[in-house]
């Protein structure tokens, strides 16, 4: 048995079709994404480790931003 990792435009017609193909074959799962109050629950449980970044300047904050 093989893996194979392919990309799929949902947005477009043939995409959309596509993946509900696959998803009834049952060879792919829907993906999951985390709903925002997960995604909020995590970055708290991230700061309680000490995971998160303090910045005593907006300034600083505002320039690390721009370098992601």
């Amino acid at each position: 048995m093989a893996t194979y990792t392919i990309t799929i435009n949902e947005k477009t017609s043939s995409g959309k079709l596509l993946l509900a193909y696959l998803v009834g074959l049952g060879l792919i799962n829907e993906k999951k994404e985390p709903k925002g109050d997960e995604l909020t629950m995590s970055a708290i449980d991230e700061l309680k480790k000490g995971k998160g970044r303090r910045y005593t300047k907006f300034d600083d904050f505002e320039k690390r931003m721009n370098e992601i």
